[in-house]
C-alpha cells in the first residue's frame, strides 16, 4: 500500500482495525433491502428489471436513511459524504467567476464534470446556462434538486454509454425520488458556526396523496427553501490576507493599488508610486490586500426548489406520470473595486485600482425547469414505456460599478478623472459607468422509447432484454453584453456569445442471459447519431455466484462523448505570433534561425469529434450475514480528448492553414489531441451488530483509491501523471458509524481526504519530483449527530460539523497563483470550522 495511505492511522480510521487495512468493502444497505422483496424493479446500470439489485455493474445506492444522517441540507453538501464523488467545490468558494460560482456540479474517476450524466429518476436534465468555452461546467446543477424529494441515489460506477448515452462516461448519477408517497412531513433546519457566520436556515416539505390501488392515483408535492449567509476571507485565520508570508509562501498581494504603481515605457515597474504609499504596503511597489476584505471564502445562498409528480392508472395495465420540476436562486457577488493599466495625462501609464467607482457587483438570478410526462404498461409479457419532455435553464448576470472603457481611457488621459483619488466628479464617474448584462439560457427537449421483457425460461432463468429509442434536441444561447463581447468593460473580461443548436438520436437493446452454474452475462450496444458524425457503444458484462455468499462481477464498455454547444460553436479569434524558436522553425521545415510571422487561431472548432472512451471494471461482492464487503477495481481509457493545445503543439500536430490571403495560420483553438486514462479501486465495508446492552450498532466504511490519472498529448511519448497533484488527491475514506437504543440514535461520521504534492504540473514516473515541491497534508473532519424519535410523528436531530474545528492544510499553488481562489486552500473543503445544526421534521400522517 502507498505509505501515504497509512495516515488513516487517525482516531477513528483505528477502530476499524485490520478490516480496513486488508480493504474489505459493504455491500450498500439498499441494495439488501430491495433484494429482500420479490417485486422486480429498475435498477441504475440496465433497462431489464431485476429482482437482485447487485448485477454485472457496480451501482453503489445511498438511501433516505443514510442521508438522514448526514445532516445535509443540500445535495452539494451530501454529495461530500460519499467517498466515489471528486469533491471540487470551486463554485461554492468562487465569488466572482462569471459562469462557475454558486454552481454544484458533479466529477467522478478523476474526469470532468461532462463526462458525468445526471439523471432524475432516469431521464436527462438540461446543463447550466453559462459555461467557459473550453466547455468546463457543461454539466447539470444539482443545487436545483430538492433534497426532501429524493428517496435514493443511485451511482453506476462504470461506463454506462451503451444504455444512457455519449456523456455517461466516467458514470451516471441517478436521483431517484419517493413513489406512491402518502402524508405529510415539514421540516425545518437551523445552523451556525462557532464563529457566526455562514447562517443556514431550511425549509423542506413534502406531501403524498391517493393510493394507486385504492384511489388509482398517486401525487407527490416536494418543496424546498435553503438559505445561507457567506462567509468572508478576512473572517479566517488561513485567507484572511493574501500575504501568505506567514505561512512561508508567497506574497500575493495585488500590484494594481488605489495610490498608482507607475509603469515605464515597456510596461514594467519602476518602483514609484503616483501617490504616497504607507509604509505598511510598501513592498517592491505598493500593494493591495484583496483577501482583507468584501470577498468571501464561502458564497451566500438563496435557492427555492418546487417538484410535483404525479402517477395515474389509466388501465390495469397502463399506467401514466407526469413530473414537474421548477428551481429558483438569487446570488449576490462582490469584487474589489475595478483594476485597470490607467494613463496620465502625461502619456505614463500606471496600475491602479478607482476605489471611488465602489465594488464590482454581479447579481445572479437562474431558473431551471423540466416537464416530463410519460405512459407505462404491460402487453402480454412486454412491459413498455413512452416519454417525452423539455426543460429550460436561465442564468441572468446583472452587473454594476464597471466602466466603459472608450470613454474611460478619454477620461483618464484627458485628466478629467484621476483614478488615485476619491474627490472626482461624482456625476461625471456615473456617466462613464456601464451596467453589463450576460443572458444564457439551456434547452433539452427528449422522446424515450422502452420495452422490456422476457425471451423464453431456461432452466437457468429467465432470457431478457430491452429495447429502445431516443431523439432529443439541445439549444445554448450566450449573449453576453455588446461591450463584453467586445472586451471594452474595463474590469471585466471579454466574453464570448453563442447561439446554437442540434438534433440527436438513439437506439439501444440489451440483453442477460442466465447461464448454469449461477451465471450471468449482460450485453448491451447503443447508436448515437449527432450531426456529422455517429457512433455505436457497446458493453459487456458477467457474474457469477460461485457460492450463495459470493459475487464476483466484470464489465467492458466503450464510450463517447459528443463536444459540447460552445467547444464547437464558441467565437473563435485571432492572435499575430512570430514562429522563431528551434523547435517551431523544425516543425514547419524551416532551417533554424527562422522568424516566420503567422496568426494563432483560438476559440471554439466546428471540427472536433467526439471524445471516445473504454472501461474495464473487475468486482467482487461477499456477505457473511453481519458482515457484508465488496471491492471493484476499475480503468478507464479515454482518446479524443479535447483541450487547447500550445502554438508548438498545434505545429508539430499538423493543425496548420492558409486563409485567403496566404497567412500561415496556427490552430490554437480546442482540437482533439489528448488522451487520459484513470485507475484505481473502491472498497467498501459494512458490520452490523445485533442487539446488545447498548443497542444496535452499525459500522460503514467506503474508501475510493486512485492509482493514478494521467494524460498524454500528440507528440509526447512518456504519460503526465496527475493524481496526487494540486486538488487532486490519491485517497479519500468516509466511515459512519450508528449506535441505536430505543428512540435515540448516535451517528458518527469520519472524513478523510489524503494529501497531495502543492503543485499543479504532473509527474514524470521516469523522473522523481523535485526536493524544493512541498507536500500537502491529509485533511480530516468528524461530524456527529443525535436523533430523537420518542415524541409520535416528531423526528429531532442535533448535530456538530467538523466536531474538532479542523482548519483545512494550506495550499501555496492556491494562495499564488491568480488561477485558483487564492484563499490559501484547496477547494475540496470549507474554512467554515465547527458548525452546529438542528432540524425539526413532523409528520402527518
Amino acid at each position: 500500500m502507498n505509505p501515504r495511505m497509512t495516515k488513516l492511522s487517525l482516531p477513528l480510521s483505528r477502530a476499524l482495525g485490520a478490516g480496513l487495512a486488508t480493504g474489505l468493502a459493504m455491500l450498500p444497505v439498499s441494495a439488501q433491502q430491495v433484494a429482500q422483496t420479490k417485486e422486480k424493479i429498475e435498477v441504475t446500470g440496465t433497462n431489464i428489471k431485476r429482482v437482485d439489485v447487485e448485477g454485472p455493474a457496480p451501482v453503489e445506492i445511498i438511501t433516505k436513511q443514510q442521508i438522514e444522517r448526514t445532516g445535509a441540507t443540500n445535495v452539494n453538501e451530501l454529495l461530500r459524504t460519499i467517498a466515489t464523488v471528486d469533491i471540487y467545490d470551486q463554485g461554492e468558494i468562487a465569488s466572482n467567476s462569471p459562469a462557475g460560482s454558486g454552481t454544484a456540479t458533479i466529477r467522478l474517476r478523476g474526469f470532468s464534470e461532462r463526462d458525468v450524466l445526471v439523471l432524475l429518476n432516469g431521464k436527462r436534465m438540461p446543463v447550466n446556462a453559462l459555461y467557459d468555452s473550453s466547455g468546463a461546467g457543461a454539466a447539470v446543477n444539482i443545487n436545483m434538486i430538492p433534497i426532501s424529494a429524493i428517496e435514493r441515489i443511485e451511482i453506476l460506477k462504470d461506463g454506462g454509454s451503451a444504455i444512457y448515452g455519449a456523456d455517461a462516461v466516467a458514470g451516471v448519477v441517478n436521483f431517484i425520488t419517493r413513489k406512491d408517497y402518502r402524508g405529510a412531513e415539514v421540516q425545518v433546519g437551523y445552523g451556525i458556526s462557532e464563529r457566526h457566520d455562514g447562517e443556514e436556515k431550511s425549509f423542506n416539505a413534502a406531501a403524498g396523496f391517493g393510493d394507486m390501488d385504492v384511489n388509482r392515483y398517486n401525487v407527490l408535492l416536494a418543496f424546498d427553501v435553503f438559505r445561507r449567509d457567506p462567509i468572508l476571507r478576512k473572517d479566517r485565520d488561513i485567507s484572511r490576507s493574501v500575504d501568505f508570508r506567514r505561512f512561508g509562501s508567497v506574497d500575493g498581494r495585488s500590484s494594481f493599488s488605489p495610490y498608482g504603481n507607475l509603469l515605464d515605457d515597456n510596461f514594467n515597474f519602476t518602483g514609484e508610486t503616483v501617490r504616497p504609499c504607507p509604509p505598511e504596503l510598501y513592498r517592491l511597489r505598493c500593494r493591495y490586500d484583496f483577501n482583507a476584505s468584501l470577498l468571501t471564502a464561502y458564497n451566500g445562498a438563496d435557492r427555492m426548489t418546487g417538484m410535483v409528480i404525479g402517477h395515474f392508472r389509466v388501465t390495469n395495465d397502463i399506467k401514466a406520470y407526469l413530473q414537474f420540476l421548477y428551481s429558483k436562486s438569487k446570488d449576490h457577488f462582490e469584487a474589489h473595486p475595478v483594476p485597470d493599466f490607467f494613463v496620465l495625462p502625461s502619456g505614463q501609464f500606471y496600475a491602479g485600482r478607482f476605489m471611488q467607482g465602489g465594488p464590482r457587483i454581479t447579481d445572479r438570478e437562474s431558473t431551471a425547469g423540466q416537464l416530463v410526462g410519460g405512459l407505462q404498461g404491460s402487453h402480454r409479457a412486454i412491459e413498455w414505456e413512452i416519454a417525452g419532455g423539455t426543460g429550460r435553464v436561465k442564468v441572468t448576470n446583472k452587473d454594476k460599478n464597471y466602466y466603459d472603457a472608450n470613454l474611460w481611457n478619454a477620461a483618464t488621459g484627458s485628466g478629467l478623472i484621476d483614478a488615485t483619488v476619491d474627490t472626482n466628479d461624482p456625476a461625471l464617474v456615473e456617466s462613464l459607468k456601464v451596467s453589463p448584462k450576460r443572458e444564457g439560457e439551456s434547452k433539452l427537449s427528449f422522446l424515450d422509447l422502452k420495452a422490456s421483457g422476457e425471451f423464453m425460461q431456461l432452466r437457468s432463468g429467465a432470457l431478457a432484454y430491452a429495447l429502445g429509442a431516443s431523439a432529443w434536441r439541445e439549444e445554448l444561447s450566450d449573449r453576453p453584453d455588446a461591450l463584453q463581447q467586445a472586451g471594452d468593460v474595463v474590469g471585466s473580461i471579454a466574453q464570448s456569445a453563442v447561439e446554437a443548436k442540434r438534433n440527436a438520436k438513439a437506439i439501444f437493446a440489451e440483453v442477460s442471459v442466465p447461464l448454469p452454474g449461477r451465471i450471468e452475462v449482460q450485453g448491451a450496444i447503443r447508436w448515437d447519431s449527432y450531426p456529422g458524425e455517429s457512433k455505436t457503444s457497446p458493453k459487456i458484462a458477467a457474474r457469477w455466484e460461485p457460492a450463495r455468499n459470493l459475487l464476483l462481477r466484470a464489465s467492458y464498455a466503450e464510450s463517447f462523448r459528443a463536444p459540447s454547444l460552445k467547444q464547437l460553436f464558441g467565437n473563435s479569434e485571432q492572435g499575430a505570433a512570430t514562429l522563431e524558436s528551434a523547435d517551431e522553425c523544425a516543425a514547419i521545415g524551416q532551417p533554424y534561425p527562422c522568424s516566420v510571422p503567422a496568426f494563432f487561431v483560438t476559440g471554439g472548432n466546428r471540427n472536433l469529434k467526439s471524445e471516445e472512451g473504454k472501461t474495464y471494471n473487475i468486482g467482487a461482492v461477499f456477505d457473511a450475514g453481519a458482515l457484508s464487503a465488496a471491492v471493484d477495481y476499475w480503468l478507464i481509457k479515454k482518446d479524443n480528448n479535447i483541450t487547447t493545445p500550445t502554438i508548438l503543439a498545434a505545429l508539430q500536430g499538423g493543425f496548420v492553414g492558409r486563409d485567403a490571403q496566404g497567412r500561415l495560420l496556427v490552430f490554437t483553438n480546442l482540437q482533439n489531441i489528448a488522451q487520459a486514462e484513470s485507475r484505481g479501486y473502491d472498497v467498501d465495508l459494512k458490520y452490523r451488530v445485533g442487539a446488545t446492552s447498548f443497542g444496535r450498532i452499525e459500522l460503514h466504511n467506503s474508501s475510493t483509491f486512485y492509482d493514478y490519472y494521467r494524460q498524454k498529448g500528440i507528440g509526447e511519448e512518456e504519460w503526465s501523471y496527475y493524481q496526487g497533484t494540486y486538488a487532486t488527491p490519491r485517497f479519500r475514506n468516509v466511515f459512519m458509524a450508528t449506535l441505536e437504543t430505543g428512540p435515540w440514535a448516535v451517528t458518527l461520521t469520519h472524513r478523510y481526504v489524503g494529501g497531495f504534492w502543492d503543485t499543479d504540473q504532473p509527474s514524470s514516473r521516469s523522473e522523481p519530483r523535485p526536493a524544493t515541491i512541498r507536500r500537502v497534508g491529509g485533511h480530516e473532519e468528524i461530524d456527529a449527530q443525535l436523533s430523537f424519535t420518542g415524541i409520535r410523528r416528531l423526528r429531532i436531530d442535533f448535530g456538530v460539523k467538523n466536531l474538532l474545528d479542523r482548519d483545512p492544510p494550506f495550499s501555496a499553488i492556491n494562495a499564488g497563483s491568480n488561477a485558483y481562489e487564492q484563499v490559501g486552500f484547496a477547494p475540496l473543503y470549507t474554512s467554515r470550522g465547527r458548525f452546529y445544526y438542528g432540524t425539526l421534521k413532523f409528520e402527518f400522517k
